[in-house]
């Protein structure tokens, strides 16, 4: 096994302890140039203590991709070119950096590392327009039309993206209303989950040859490791309390509220995102953790290697720092849930399941919702949404859109 991924990870996560160290010790900003480089005062950075936090964040993040994932070259280009966009002083440096950061993304739109770093892109670049009326709409429609797709279920891949798209109109949202505080967290906490969340759907795809909750399920029994940090990823990214998503929507939320008519209609949009985040987080962990395994590759799944439970594992312990930093007496309540799911459902072991005589297994004691026929399934959880949103798609798209939805 290459140790290139390693060194890389190693390389991100010093780079990480520098930029939390800047943004502790900095008074103000720090600049860089070099005029030989372009025109329009060539390659000009700037760093101050808000843009070392997110530089963090994206490190952090970005390592379990350099650690983890497939393509380390092409994701470390990436991850470089968007700390580029974040330290970007002037126009030529951010449009240079972003056209980098714009290719490698779509050339694989699912990368971790691209989840990382395009959110923050996006932003600088709808920064640089000095646009925040367009701004401020634009994140009206991607934060509740993210955690939409999030929530339609199907595919965990889709669901990854789905949550950075969220998170990323919550921060577009915030920049727009002028709230630095809540962007930069909605930016950190989208650069720290949503990495995990794609690498997640992909491992977990090796593991069990599906990564479509409807044939997984019971991942807490055989795979306790992954769970706990695919788990702690999707409370993360959930926008529930007491996260630093969550202080970052309360942010926004607020500073909607205090902007008139226009506010109002952009507080019913991030209400209607928090709402689908939850519904999407808490029914997705259930489904692919603690139901019952749809799948004899899920039931007989075992855990992640170490390398990778500690890619999955870097950037959730990083949200937890951040959380511990934004709300420290609340992030009491998702460890104790995390211990009491440790005590009694995520502990590897055989499943003992004697039949019964009416044809089914009898249900095991850790099993959390009963017998597999109450067992409902990805597609059926998202079924009240999928009505709906086919119906506005046909409305909007013709029949090719409704049938992408349906």
């Amino acid at each position: 096994m290459s140790i290139a991924p390693i060194i890389a990870a190693g390389l991100a996560l010093a780079g990480t302890v520098l930029a939390l160290g800047g943004a502790v010790l900095l008074p103000g900003p720090l600049a860089v140039a070099l005029p030989a480089l372009g025109p329009a005062g060539g390659l000009a950075l700037a760093i101050d203590p808000g843009r070392a936090e997110l530089l963090a964040a994206v490190l952090a993040g970005g390592s379990a991709a350099l650690l983890a994932a497939p393509g380390l070259g092409g994701s470390a280009i990436l991850l470089i070119a968007g700390l580029v966009v974040i330290l970007a002083n002037n126009l030529y440096t951010l449009v240079f950096a972003a056209l980098i950061v714009g290719f490698l993304g779509l050339r694989d739109r699912a990368a971790p590392a691209a989840l990382a770093v395009l959110p923050a892109t996006l932003l600088a670049l709808a920064a640089a327009t000095g646009l925040p009326g367009i701004i401020l709409v634009a994140g009206a429609v991607l934060c509740p039309a993210g955690y939409l797709l999030a929530a339609l279920g199907g595919d965990l891949r889709r669901f990854a993206q789905g949550m950075a798209i969220g998170l990323a109109g919550l921060a577009l949202v915030a920049s727009g209303l002028g709230d630095a505080t809540a962007m930069r967290l909605a930016l950190e906490t989208e650069a720290l989950a949503a990495p995990v969340l794609a690498l997640a759907a992909s491992r977990i795809e090796d593991a069990t040859g599906s990564r479509a909750p409807d044939w997984l399920g019971g991942l807490a029994r055989g795979m306790p490791g992954f769970a706990l940090c695919f788990g702690g990823a999707v409370f993360w990214a959930s926008l529930l309390p007491p996260g630093p998503g969550f202080v970052a929507f309360q942010g926004a939320f607020a500073a909607a509220l205090r902007a008139g008519w226009p506010g109002d209609l952009v507080a019913i949009a991030l209400a209607g995102g928090f709402a689908l985040a939850g519904f999407a987080a808490a029914g997705l962990f259930a489904l692919v953790c603690l139901g019952r395994p749809r799948s004899l590759r899920a039931a007989a799944a075992e855990d992640l290697p170490r390398r990778d439970l500690v890619a999955l594992g870097l950037p959730v312990a990083a949200a937890a720092g951040l959380a511990l930093v934004t709300a420290p007496v609340l992030l009491l309540v998702p460890l104790g849930l995390l211990l009491g799911l440790w005590r009694w459902s995520l502990r590897a072991g055989p499943v003992e399941a004697p039949p019964v005589e009416d044809g089914f297994a009898r249900p095991p004691a850790w099993l959390p919702f009963g017998d597999p026929v109450t067992q409902i399934n990805a597609t059926g959880f998202a079924a009240p949404l999928r009505g709906p949103a086919t119906w506005l798609a046909r409305r909007i798209g013709g029949a090719r859109i409704a049938g992408w939805w349906s």
